[in-house]
């Protein structure tokens, strides 16, 4: 069963308690597979495939969930704006955004890793300029494909 981390990890509690929130304001349950979900999400830092996820449960927890339990949470995480996707490789990806600054995706074609950049300069740039244009954008990804340093070599 789905152990939450102990109250020592105050950054992942008060995120948990705020997600549970908003839940409740939408009248939905924070069920115990919600949890799992969220938490496994939090632990990783890599951008996860629903695959990725039920493998996830299963070692770390014990849990069998099917691929469209994963989905289905998913899906309502990403309607409250807790985590977002992109599509690398053929598959969602999913990465908990929650609190995240605005970042950009790097993906290596050759090992399929996705890895992130931050930068506020390019992201005010990329606003101004959708600004000019009169164009009001609600969600964006931004995916850059190419070969990361260790491919190279």
């Amino acid at each position: 069963m789905c152990k939450l981390p102990t109250v020592e990890n105050s950054e992942f509690i008060n995120i948990f308690n705020i997600i549970k929130k908003r839940f409740e304001k939408h009248s939905q349950i924070f069920t115990i597979n919600k949890q799992m979900i969220f938490q496994i999400l939090y632990d990783n830092s890599e951008h996860l495939s629903v695959d990725d996820i039920v493998l996830i449960a299963k070692n770390k927890f014990d849990e069998e969930l099917n691929n469209s339990t994963v989905y289905r949470i998913l899906s309502a995480f990403e309607m409250l704006g807790i985590v977002d996707n992109i599509m690398v490789d053929d598959k969602k990806r999913f990465e908990l955004v929650y609190f995240k600054q605005p970042h950009y995706h790097l993906y290596c074609q050759e090992c399929n890793t996705v890895m992130e950049f931050e930068s506020l300069d390019i992201h005010d740039l990329f606003l101004g300029h959708l600004k000019s244009i009169d164009f009001k954008p609600t969600n964006f990804n931004v995916i850059i494909n190419g070969v990361c340093t260790k491919c190279q070599k």
